[in-house]
């Protein structure tokens, strides 16, 4: 996990979660290495600590190297789109992993870490 990510990415995400309806503030967190935030979410929400991965394949391995800051728990974006999914039959630590859908989806629930991606839909 790190910092090396194309420049569109990070104003891509800052907008999809701007616009969530369950988002009041994006306030970054200052860390030399990752893209760290925490998301200040409306009303009975808990606020959720958000770090980017910039891993091409993110595994078992990424999971269990996480940043310090998810030690209580929080969300692991796999922010390249060409990346793999990871999923986790069972979140550990309250922390959830996913793709931007997948944090979209999360920020509806205070247990967001359980959050799964409903299926596609093919035509």
């Amino acid at each position: 996990m790190g910092k090396d990510l194309h420049y569109s990415i990070l104003p891509f995400i800052k907008n999809a979660l701007n616009g969530h309806k369950n988002v009041t503030a994006i306030l970054p967190i200052d860390d030399p290495d990752f893209y760290i935030f925490k998301i200040v979410r409306i009303g009975a929400f808990d606020d959720i600590y958000l770090v980017l991965s910039d891993d091409y394949y993110f595994g078992d391995y990424s999971y269990i190297s996480k940043h310090p800051i998810l030690k209580n728990g929080g969300f692991i974006l796999i922010a390249r789109p060409e990346a793999n999914d990871y999923d986790t039959s069972e979140p550990i630590n309250k922390i959830g992993v996913g793709k931007i859908g997948k944090l979209l989806g999360a920020l509806n629930r205070n247990d967001f870490w359980n959050y799964i991606t409903p299926p596609k839909k093919y035509q």
